[in-house]
């Protein structure tokens, strides 16, 4: 990737879409909060066929599995978890087998 072509951004907000052609990936930067309200500024939308998202999800998930295994676990709230029905399935990053 060259210089030109790409720039660096940061995002701490994402949302993601999809249907049974592609996945929609929106990548937001929160900003400003006051008084309950918050800018909000897009950042980048990336579309990806079904079997590109599952790559990339397994990526991550291996990327994030390495990190912990070096740095230690990356802890979220019990709350955030279950709100976002992901309770059970925060123990798949232990199972990962960084050696494939």
């Amino acid at each position: 990737m060259s210089d030109q072509s790409s720039r660096a951004a940061y995002a701490n907000q994402v949302q993601i879409s999809g249907s049974p052609y592609d996945f929609t990936i929106d990548f937001a930067c929160v900003e400003d909060v006051r008084n309950n309200t918050a800018s909000v500024q897009p950042i980048a939308r990336i579309m990806m066929s079904p079997q590109h998202t599952k790559v990339l999800a397994l990526m991550l998930l291996k990327h994030v599995a390495a990190y912990e295994h070096a740095i230690g676990v990356i802890e979220l709230p019990t709350a955030l978890l279950n709100d976002m029905k992901l309770g059970n399935l925060e123990h798949f990053i232990s199972q990962v087998n960084l050696n494939e």
